[in-house]
Order: C-alpha cells, then structure tokens, then sequence
C-alpha cells in the first residue's frame, strides 16, 4: 500500500476509534448516529449580534474578513452587528486556546467562523501525530464556543498553492525555510473532510473555502499557466480572499439579489411589480418615475478584487441590484436614480432587469463605496494593529516564565493600547452605521437623446502581395 494512503487511513483509524465512538453524543439531547437536520438558510443575524473570526494569519491579514464586514455592512444596515477581528500569524489551534478567554469569551460573541489548519499542518507530509494534536485542539476550542453558545461556522483550510510555492523558491531559496511541503494542499484537504464531518456531527455549518481556490486556480491556469490567486502559496491575496468571502456568505445562504422590481405598463397606465415601488406618474409606454424603498446597497468590491468579482460574476450572484420597466416602446432609455443617470438601456433590456449594482453612477453603488472606505480606514488603523497587539503577546508569553516581571509590566501597556484600538474601531463603526441607511429612491426612465452610436466599418482586406518567384 502507499505509504501516503497508510499514513492517512492509520489517521483516520485513530480519530475514529471505538473508544470515541462510546462518548457522549456530540449533539446535546442527540443519540449517537441520530440524523443531524441541515443547518437553515441565512444565519439569522439580528440586532446587537457580535461575530468573531477566529483564525491564524489568513485572517491576522484583514482582507476576507473586511470583505464579508463589507456585506453584512451593506446588506443589513437597519441592524447594529459587532465583529472582531481574532487572526494572529502563525496560530495554531493551541495557540488560539492560550489566548480564548481575553481575546475571544471576553468578546462574548454570538456568532463565530473558525480558520485553522494551514500551520497545524506543520507544512510536510501527513503526519498522523500532527494531525492528532490538530484534532484534539479543535475538539476543545469547539467544546469551549460550544459552552458559550456561540452559533459556529467551521471553514475548511485554504488552498496551498505548490507552483507559487516552486516558483518563489526558484526566485529566493531562503523563502523554502522550514517548509517541506510535499503533498501539502493534499494535506489540507484531509484537514478539511475531517471538520466536515466534525460540523456533521455536532450540527454546525460547515463552509468549503478549499474546493473553490483549488477549482478556480485549475480552470484558470488553462487559459493562463501561471494564474495564482496565492502568490506567496499560503496567503490569498484580495481576489482570493473575495473567494473566500464569497464563499463563506453563499454557502452559508446569505448571498441573493437585493432589488428587482420597477413598474409595468397594464391598461393603458403604469403600474408597481412589487409593494416597494409608489408615486409612479408619466406617460405610458415613453417615461416614468416612481419611488423605491430599497431595503439594502449593493455589495461592490470590484475595485479592490476586479478578476474575482469578474470570474465570480460577483454583483450578478451576490448582489443583483435591477430596476425593470415592461411595456416600452422599442428605443434607448437613461435610468437616472435621485437626478443622477446611472446609465442607458434598451426597452428589451428594461423589459427583463437593467442591473446597476456595479455602476459607479449609482447612488447605492457610491454610498456603498463610501462603507468600503470607511471600512478600509477602521481594518488598516484599528483592526490590523490591534492584531498585531496580539501577536506580540504570543511572543511574550512564551518568554513569561523567564521574565515574569518584564510580562506584567508589558500587560499594563498592552491593556492600554487595546482600549485605544477598540475605542478607534468603535468610531469608524459608528461612522459606518450614520452613512449605510437606505433613503427611498426616485427614478426616472426617459427617452435617451443622444445619437446611437454606429460601429465603423472594418478596413477592407488587402489582397496578398505576390512574392517574385
């Protein structure tokens, strides 16, 4: 048998011994093999909700986390969430326990994601040892949010990227330091089987952030061979980090269209699609306005992750923002919303839904940017150092035991700083939460007056020139 194969199956021999099959059933007021019923559509967020992201340097960076702040920003803004920020570079799963009761019960979250594995993995080979310290200490850390009732989503480990990795290596040797990875992204993927069937049994959500960079990264490297979205091979970068963000809202059932209504004309007159849209008037079949009371923005990042948002169709999916007007008479209409124009369609195009959700003419699309900034601004000056804060602490507490003096004195600052840090992420956030409020929407369909404009002719062929024999 290969030896890999061995290693794996002796693994999982050991994880599911029948010594664990005699414990408790893993789901409270569940009997052992009792059918766990899938998890609902949304997670239910509601006012006063506290989310937590608890990770290693994936989420230290601050990219797939302020991608999905961004959407619930945007997508919720009549309700106040709270998120922190839990990532410290290089964690482990013990290390996230040496630091759960200050950095993630004393959040007292209601909510929690949970991205643990790449350095767990100790980048080699499977390792059945390895594997089991990774297993034991997810056990607890999931026994401790358990306690706390936190609702939990496990996510699977990213991608390692072993051609960026070759790559990097052929450019700079010493960026091979302590990492032997052979077969390693084969090695997260086990990881991640391995929480599925961990959220299966103890009935939390389990999202895939693997399968997706791995399949996205394989159908674009037949178009382009050196295509990564993880250039350094372990930390994805905003396109690959809009992966996981994406990834983790529609697995989980939070992705959806947040407009598609307008008026149709019906005898004569113009009437509402939907209960949302009031105050039509103009003429029927040439040019209407009417009121909207959109409930929502659009979630936007194709400025910051342009090449996922594209092989993702991002707004499409995620966000459809569409405005819709049946009955035209054939011609080129300006969509303008709150006096701007957003932009110019035909009545067949109005006839099924305009989308405007990327259209930086839009009021909603600008406000939204607006969040996005402010966002950025709270990640890069308040919710990145803070993390760097705890990376630090990581490093004096291993020296604790032989300065104890030194660990003290340091906490004092320590405590300090964090209260300035959070007092700061509190300010944008409040600042967030004055601008995402959705007013009602005026728009107007009027006939486009501008000449349409006419393809040119392409240049004729030129015959060959005859070469002399």
């Amino acid at each position: 048998m290969n030896k890999q194969i061995l290693s794996i199956a002796l693994a999982a021999l050991a994880a599911f011994s029948p010594a664990s099959a005699q414990q408790k059933p893993v789901v409270p007021g569940k009997p052992v093999g009792a059918i766990v019923p899938a998890p609902a559509r949304g997670l239910g967020l509601k006012d006063g909700d506290r989310f937590i992201f608890i990770g290693d340097s994936i989420t230290h960076q601050c990219r797939y986390t302020q991608f999905v702040e961004n959407f619930f920003y945007t997508r919720y803004p009549d309700i106040r969430l709270h998120f922190r920020n839990a990532g410290v570079s290089g964690d482990k799963a013990q290390d996230v326990l040496n630091r759960f009761d200050e950095d993630i019960a004393a959040f007292k979250p209601t909510h929690a994601t949970i991205l643990l594995g790449m350095n767990d993995g100790t980048y080699r080979d499977f390792d059945p040892a390895t594997f089991q310290t990774y297993a034991k200490g997810m056990t607890e850390l999931l026994d401790r949010l358990e306690a706390l009732k936190v609702k939990i989503v496990i996510m699977s480990p990213t991608m390692f990227d072993h051609q960026a990795f070759e790559r990097m290596v052929a450019a700079d040797p010493a960026k091979a330091k302590n990492k032997t990875p052979e077969n390693y992204n084969a090695v997260l993927a086990y990881y991640g089987k391995w929480l599925q069937e961990v959220a299966r049994t103890r009935g939390h959500r389990f999202v895939d952030l693997f399968g997706p960079l791995n399949a996205l990264t394989v159908e674009q490297r037949r178009l382009n061979p050196a295509f990564t979205l993880i250039p350094d091979a372990i930390h994805p970068e905003l396109d690959g980090s809009l992966v996981m963000a994406y990834s983790l809202l529609q697995q989980t059932g939070e992705t959806g269209r947040i407009l598609g209504t307008g008026i149709r004309l019906a005898n004569g007159k113009w009437s509402p699609l939907s209960a949302l849209v009031t105050d039509i008037s103009g003429e029927p079949g040439r040019s209407a306005s009417y009121t909207v009371a959109q409930k929502a923005l659009p979630w936007t990042e194709i400025e910051d992750a342009p090449v996922a948002s594209k092989l993702l169709s991002l707004g499409h999916r995620a966000s459809q923002e569409s405005h819709v007007a049946v009955g035209l008479q054939p011609g080129r209409y300006d969509l303008k919303i709150n006096g701007q124009k957003v932009g110019t369609f035909d009545e067949k195009m109005l006839g099924v839904h305009a989308e405007i959700e990327n259209m930086p003419g839009s009021p909603t699309y600008q406000q939204a940017m607006k969040i996005i900034e402010l966002n950025r601004k709270r990640n890069a000056e308040a919710v990145n150092p803070m993390r760097g804060l705890w990376s630090r602490r990581k490093g004096m507490l291993a020296k604790k035991s032989a300065d104890p003096a030194a660990y003290e004195a340091w906490q004092a600052e320590f405590k300090a700083r964090r209260a300035e840090l959070d007092a700061l992420a509190g300010k944008y956030e409040d600042e967030i939460y004055r601008i995402n409020k959705v007013q009602p929407l005026k728009v107007e369909i009027v006939p486009n007056t501008e000449p349409v404009p006419t393809r040119q002719p392409r240049p004729a062929a030129k015959a060959p020139v005859k070469k002399a024999a």
